[in-house]
C-alpha cells in the first residue's frame, strides 16, 4: 500500500470513529423521555399474582410452596377444592375474601392503583380463579 492510500485509510477511519462516538456522546448525555414503565407493569402484576397465589394457597389450608409443587405434578385447583369439600363458587368466595386484605396492603403501600385491586377481585368474582384448571404450560417449539 502506498503511503498515500495509507493515510487516506487512517483518515477515513478516524473521521467514522470520530462520528460515532460523538452521537454516541450525544446519545448518552440526552437524558430519556421518561423511566421505563415495563418495570413497574411487571412488579405490580408479580404482587398481585403473589397476593392471590398465597390466598388460593390459604383458602386450601395449604402453604405457597406445597401448592406449588402440587401444581407442578399435575394436581389442579378445583381438584384441591373439591378434596375440601368446597364448589368454585364457595373456593371463589372464600379466596375474595382471602385476598381483599392483601390487595388492600398493596393499595396502601402504593404497588397497585384500587381501580387494579377491584378488577382483580371482580374477575375473581366472576369465576375467573388462577390455576382452577391446573398449569398451563407452553410446549417449546
Amino acid at each position: 500500500m502506498n503511503p498515500f492510500a495509507a493515510v487516506a485509510v487512517k483518515t477515513v477511519g478516524a473521521a467514522s470513529a470520530a462520528v460515532l462516538l460523538s452521537l454516541g456522546v450525544v446519545q448518552a448525555a440526552s437524558p430519556s423521555p421518561s423511566p421505563t414503565p415495563t418495570t413497574d407493569q411487571r412488579s405490580d402484576r408479580r404482587a398481585v399474582a403473589r397476593a392471590v397465589f398465597e390466598s388460593e394457597a390459604a383458602v386450601l389450608g395449604l402453604t405457597p410452596k406445597t401448592l406449588r409443587e402440587d401444581l407442578r405434578k399435575g394436581q389442579k385447583v378445583s381438584d384441591l377444592a373439591k378434596d375440601k369439600g368446597m364448589t368454585k363458587e364457595q373456593f371463589a368466595s372464600r379466596l375474595v375474601a382471602n385476598v381483599k386484605p392483601r390487595l388492600a396492603a398493596l393499595v396502601d403501600h402504593k404497588v397497585i392503583t384500587q381501580a387494579q385491586a377491584d378488577k382483580v377481585i371482580d374477575r375473581i368474582s366472576n369465576g375467573h380463579i388462577p390455576f382452577w384448571d391446573g398449569l398451563h404450560r407452553t410446549t417449546p417449539k
